[in-house]
């Protein structure tokens, strides 16, 4: 995945670019080291709600006062580039011509960046940070749909998957749609613990969605970007996309 990243960078006048799997929420960046998580995240979002908002392929040219971008959407990622006035888009697109479709062959089989820290052994994936996840995602679902919604949701759907996730049965949702471990009963620690929560942040998310126009499955990655880098590491986001594939 560098490699690609690289050879687009290698294009002069190219400073910087984003790739996104659009299907499992991932994003791979090469960008100029002072760019923190924050700044990544105000460039990641809106380059996604663009491609989530166009329904067919596109090559989509900007100009601003300081320089130039570039953005290719195809169907398995939305690519953002970066440059200066400088930046050729001839040059970058007979680069970008192979870079393309090779970033898209390598989200279509979920292979990730080369620099990739290794995932977690699903045995040892935290009980309190998949409910930290579940929290985050409802917490932020509450800024766009509102508390009463948002506590029904979780709540149905949580209820909705006892039966196939036992351990659901020791978590309870409050008035204010914060989701807690019911008090004397252990973490489940199970072979199921991670699936059970993808399936349920799923279910909760397409709840929402079927409720009202501001939200869609697809923002999951929005509506975790605080703990994101947590949760790429457990396989959640492929677990998610997966659910709904």
């Amino acid at each position: 995945m560098n490699k690609i990243l690289s050879n687009i960078r290698s294009v002069p006048g190219v400073w910087g670019t984003i790739a996104i799997d659009k299907k499992r929420a991932l994003t791979y960046q090469l960008l100029p080291a002072n760019y923190e998580a924050d700044a990544v995240k105000e460039i990641a979002i809106p380059t996604l709600n663009l491609a989530q908002a166009c329904e067919r392929t596109m090559i989509i040219d900007m100009f601003f006062e300081n320089g130039k971008a570039r953005v290719y959407d195809r169907g398995e990622a939305v690519v953002l580039i970066l440059g200066r006035k400088d930046m050729s888009f001839d040059a970058l697109g007979t680069i970008c011509k192979e870079a393309i479709p090779a970033l898209c062959r390598r989200f279509s089989r979920g292979e990730l960046a080369d620099n990739a820290i290794s995932r977690t052994d699903p045995k040892e994936v935290s009980f309190d940070l998949l409910l930290k996840a579940i929290n985050i995602i409802a917490y932020n679902a509450q800024r766009k749909i509102g508390a009463y919604l948002v506590t029904k949701h979780l709540r149905n759907s949580k209820d909705e998957l006892v039966e196939n996730y036992r351990f659901m049965s020791t978590i309870t949702v409050d008035n204010n749609g914060v989701a807690s471990l019911i008090k004397g009963y252990p973490p489940h620690k199970g072979d199921d613990l991670l699936k059970g929560f993808a399936y349920w942040a799923n279910l909760f998310v397409s709840k929402c969605a079927s409720s009202s126009d501001k939200l869609r499955p697809g923002d999951i990655l929005e509506l975790t970007l605080d703990i994101k880098g947590k949760l790429e590491l457990t396989g959640f986001y492929q677990l998610y996309a997966g659910i709904g594939a």
